[in-house]
């Protein structure tokens, strides 16, 4: 095991940042009471800043573990913060942001939201020290040789895909100078969903080579250009899947836990100023997206697409991509109106992102259903309903309790194979698929079933490939019994 991974291991998580930030809110909260604004209209919002103060302070284990840099539970920790503090936050000083609701729904369902929400995190709580059983992952990187071999497979497999895509260099270029044709949506052909499942190979091929030099360098080296080139074609290759900002940042934050464990351990500080990096280039490349396509790449007027008005704030996208409480509140009117769905759009949900397969389940998954709800027609498919507006939507409370309760536990799961990884390409490997289960909390089962099935094969294909050279080692060194 590096030595890296070995420093400080035992240390217990600190809980003094989050205390402060709790403090800092309801200040901010008080003071706006006093003002008699829109801090009268939510006094939920107190009970969601306890919420997240007390889980804070009594279960060490849900806090940031600097150890595990931007691993699964740190990622589930963020968005619950943001979630609980800074959103709410936002609602006392500002107001919702109505983003692409016809109308924002009454406070009362607003508030009931937001102690779903709370109840949320608190079973996420739960289920994350609910049975914490040792793992000890097995390693990846076990034959040098055969890992590059299966990595320049996998390089040449997703070149074919890229090829297949992007029909020429033109394309390609075309695509990275911010003029890709994502507008033209033809039938699904064989060449098309090959290069859908292809491509994610070229982004893992490139990574195994990265993992493999980390390995072989002296603890707290500096990365070398070499290596640097590495990261930048894997999250070049990336980013090819319709300017799809998660699509690049969960593997960057998977390749800097990987190299925090293996390589030089990453500081708070460092993955703070990440962090407000990704998120200013995320919301300045989020505007040009929306009036890119909203405009169909300068085809359509920006008054006719309705983009003529001001753009929204960083507060207004954290809103929105933080599945503010007015978005679950649209789910909990509905609820109120008419009762819920036992389980009719979560198995559609699932299922509607299979290639061919899933097409009769699409008119009832919850995104489609909730975007009729948002827009008053079926035909547009541009909000996410988040998981657990679609539990409450088909179980009420009870489906809520449970699946936060299981998110938590899979992402304790997730989160101690990162930290006994033996070697950085299975830390890399579980912080990816981690990373995308603690995003549920502000993602869709829809969201992550597309994501297992249309970017998980590599790591699938990979383990398999490695258990089979593994189990051929072992037969080879078992003695052979003379009679």
């Amino acid at each position: 095991m590096n030595a890296v991974k070995n420093l400080d291991i035992r240390r217990e998580p600190q809980a003094g940042p989050a205390v402060a930030a709790v403090c800092v809110a309801a200040i901010i909260w008080a003071l706006a009471l006093q003002q008699a604004g829109h801090a009268t209209r939510y006094p939920a919002v107190p009970i969601s800043l306890a919420t997240f103060l007390l889980i804070q302070l009594l279960v060490p284990r849900a806090r940031w573990n600097r150890d595990r840099a931007l691993g699964p539970g740190n990622v589930a920790t963020i968005l619950f913060f943001l979630q609980l503090v800074v959103i709410p936050t936002v609602l006392v000083l500002s107001g919702p942001f109505l983003g692409t609701l016809r109308f924002v729904p009454a406070d009362q369902y607003v508030n009931t939201a937001l102690m779903l929400q709370a109840l949320a995190y608190t079973c996420y709580a739960v289920g994350y020290v609910a049975w914490a059983k040792p793992v000890r992952p097995e390693p990846l990187l076990v034959q040098p040789g055969l890992a590059k071999a299966i990595a320049v497979c996998f390089v040449a497999l997703g070149a074919a895909g890229f090829a297949l895509e992007f029909r020429s260099p033109g394309a390609l270029v075309a695509y990275f100078s911010g003029y890709g044709d994502i507008f033209e949506h033809g039938p699904a052909t064989l060449g098309s969903a090959a290069a859908q499942f292809l491509r994610p190979f070229l982004a893992y091929g490139v990574i195994v080579l990265w993992a493999a030099r980390i390995a072989r360098r002296r603890p707290g080296a500096p990365l070398r250009p070499l290596e640097m080139a590495l990261i930048v074609v894997a999250i070049v290759a990336s980013a090819t899947y319709n300017y799809n900002r998660a699509a690049v940042v969960v593997p960057l934050l998977a390749l800097v836990t990987a190299y925090s464990c293996f390589g030089r351990r990453q500081s708070p500080a460092r993955i703070v100023a990440l962090l407000a990096i990704i998120v200013a280039l995320g919301s300045m490349f989020g505007a040009y997206r929306t009036v890119y396509s909203g405009t169909q790449g300068g085809a359509v007027n920006p008054a006719d697409a309705g983009l003529d008005g001001p753009g929204s704030s960083i507060t207004d996208n954290l809103q929105v991509y933080g599945n503010g409480p007015q978005f679950w509140a649209v789910i909990v009117q509905e609820v109120d109106r008419t009762g819920t769905r036992h389980d009719q759009s979560i198995i559609n949900s699932t299922l509607h992102t299979l290639p061919v397969l899933g097409k009769p389940f699409r008119d009832g998954s919850g995104s489609t259903v909730y975007n009729e709800l948002i827009y008053g027609q079926p035909d547009i498919h541009d909000q996410i309903l988040g998981f657990g507006a679609e539990l409450y939507w088909n179980f009420g409370v009870p489906g809520l309790v449970v699946g936060y309760f299981l998110l938590g536990f899979a992402v304790r799961r997730f989160d101690e194979r990162v930290a006994a990884a033996p070697d950085p390409l299975s830390s890399y490997s579980w912080s990816y698929c981690g990373a995308w289960v603690a995003l549920l909390v502000i993602n869709s089962i829809a969201v992550l079933a597309q994501i297992v099935i249309y970017f998980f094969w590599p790591i699938f294909a990979f383990h398999a490939a490695v258990y089979l050279a593994r189990s051929r080692l072992l037969s080879g060194s078992r003695p052979v019994e003379v009679r």
